[in-house]
């Protein structure tokens, strides 16, 4: 991709008046060898380019933005007011249900085996459900080095929220049990089987809630994990280097993640004969066909077959390549020879039936084809260079081919801005965890997206309304709070006003002699080990209750 860098050295080329002089001087000289550019057989800007076919207009199925699953009325549009709403439509009770029904059987299955958290194990359920994922957010947003300090009692640590939404001990037990499959139909060669369920069901609702606008990207994501797996990645050029590869289509415009597909490897007899990046965008863009849309990817994927392929199916394509692509011309082949001779904001170009092919040069050369521009198009951007020791602005040609490949290029890359400003990802070798995470994220995220574009479309209903400056973090505050049931101005749950919370009535209850215990407060504040009968009713710690000594009210306040 051509980047907007400045260069810190004098550009040198030979001028047009030199050009001249040798060609006066020189003419009759059989020694001196011929101008580069006199013998081209390619185009520059002043040459005209005709386009030999129409560019298909952009019809698609639906209008661009959210689509929501009801009939669009006046009564059903208030269905959608707040986050949680929108959000539902992604995990939606149906599928949580699911998620419940496949956990509880999980820790019946093998919660014998693992007595320690098997120990008071309570079948979870949808409410439960919502308020744990709304937990796992709450992490992403408030970070701790250890996960156990959420609930730590000491300075610094003892005004965080955790507690309001479970015990640590129940979060461990979710964790612990969590499944997202059902175990009896998970299919032994599938690498995904153990979160296929869960992939099909959230990749499905993301194409189904939202039409995207007509500038589309696609581009590799990473997702952070080291555990051992079949298919896991090490890229070294990545911020992410170890981990999960995801294939993504996004909208350029919003970043709303539309489609996707997790890399699992080479699987024989089941790709085309036109190498794993055409299959990869073929498959992604398959429900957008004959509709218009304009494809933007850089040169892994690009190839001539691959975009003269997606003209065949009415969609226009444009992005970078490497010189030594099969079907690249060779007119534009020898690059350092034309670097001599040319200068920045310089352009050449062939045209292969639908495929323009072209060449600019910025600090460096970049090649990219397209069927949808013409050579002909371009704009003039600022660059700022060296001249005799002294920086200036330089004012250059761009080629729109160029300018529209910047603009609509980071589709992909705005939605993993999204996704990790707020990311749930926690550390396990458990690959599938780790998707079920990332899968939350997508809903998260593609949520907000939909909420702002909900709010456009109904700037009528009153309690949509929110600040001008509504950003992600506004969403996901909002979201944790109504997930936790959690208020704007509650109370900072504290141990101590937790405990008030749970016993509303102090009353104390009698164990018989053999089961006594040590009074909490009394161990805990002066070490001393005092045996007592005497327990909180509500809580079921063990404290001194005697005329002498009310150990069971000063710990409740």
């Amino acid at each position: 991709m051509a980047q907007d860098l400045s260069s810190d050295e004098e550009i040198e080329y030979i001028s047009s008046e030199d050009e001249e002089w040798i060609e006066e001087e020189f003419h009759d000289d059989e020694n001196i060898q011929p101008n580069f550019n006199e013998q081209r057989n390619y185009g520059s800007y002043d040459d005209l380019d005709q386009i030999p076919h129409a560019i298909p207009a952009f019809r698609p199925e639906r209008p661009p933005g959210a689509h929501f699953p009801d009939s669009v009325t006046r009564q059903n549009r208030r269905n959608y007011l707040t986050p949680l709403s929108i959000f539902k439509l992604f995990f939606t009770e149906a599928l949580v249900e699911m998620l419940c029904k496949f956990t509880n059987e999980n820790a019946a299955a093998t919660g014998p085996s693992k007595p320690s958290m098997y120990k008071n194990w309570k079948d979870i359920d949808v409410e439960e459900f919502y308020v744990f994922m709304g937990l796992l957010m709450y992490m992403g947003l408030v970070q701790v080095p250890n996960f156990k300090l959420y609930w730590n009692g000491k300075s610094l640590f003892n005004g965080l929220w955790a507690r309001a939404f479970m015990t640590r001990f129940r979060f461990q037990q979710i964790l612990c049990f969590l499944k997202v499959s059902n175990r009896d139909t998970e299919v032994a060669t599938d690498k995904l089987a153990k979160v296929r369920f869960l992939f099909e069901f959230i990749r499905r609702k993301c194409m189904k809630l939202y039409q995207p606008s007509q500038n589309i990207s696609i581009d590799e994501r990473m997702v952070r994990n080291k555990g051992r797996y079949a298919f896991k990645q090490y890229i070294r050029d990545k911020p992410t280097k170890w981990g999960m590869k995801l294939w993504v289509l996004a909208d350029s415009l919003s970043g709303y993640t539309y489609d996707f597909d997790v890399y699992l490897g080479k699987i024989e007899g089941n790709s085309s004969t036109f190498g794993l990046a055409y299959d990869v965008v073929m498959k992604l863009v398959s429900s957008l066909v004959n509709q218009g849309y304009r494809l933007f990817f850089d040169n892994f994927y690009t190839s001539f077959v691959l975009v003269i392929d997606l003209f065949k199916k009415g969609i226009v394509a444009c992005g970078t390549i490497i010189s030594n692509r099969k079907g690249f011309p060779t007119e534009l082949k020898n690059v350092k020879q034309w670097e001599k001779v040319s200068k920045r904001g310089d352009m050449r170009w062939v045209r292969q039936d639908q495929v323009l092919a072209m060449q600019w040069r910025d600090n460096k050369t970049v090649s990219l084809v397209s069927t949808m521009h013409s050579a002909n198009e371009f704009n003039y951007v600022n660059r700022r260079t060296k001249n005799n020791g002294v920086f200036e602005q330089l004012k250059v040609k761009q080629p729109q081919l160029v300018g529209d490949y910047n603009s609509f290029m980071g589709g992909v890359d705005k939605s993993d801005q999204l996704l990790n400003k707020y990311n749930m990802l926690r550390k396990t070798n458990k690959y599938w965890k780790t998707l079920f995470f990332h899968f939350i994220d997508i809903a998260r995220v593609n949520s907000y997206i939909l909420f702002q574009d909900w709010r456009k479309q109904n700037p009528d209903i009153e309690e949509l309304n929110r600040s001008p400056y509504y950003s992600q973090l506004d969403f996901t505050i909002e979201l944790i709070r109504e997930l936790a049931n959690i208020d704007d101005y509650d109370p900072v749950p504290t141990i101590e006003h937790m405990r008030l919370k749970t016993c509303h009535s102090i009353l104390p209850a009698m164990v018989a002699s053999k089961d006594r215990k040590n009074c909490k407060l009394c161990y805990s504040h002066h070490k001393i080990e005092r045996k007592t009968r005497s327990m909180c009713s509500a809580c079921g710690t063990f404290l001194c209750f005697s005329p002498e000594r009310n150990c069971l009210l000063l710990y409740h306040k």
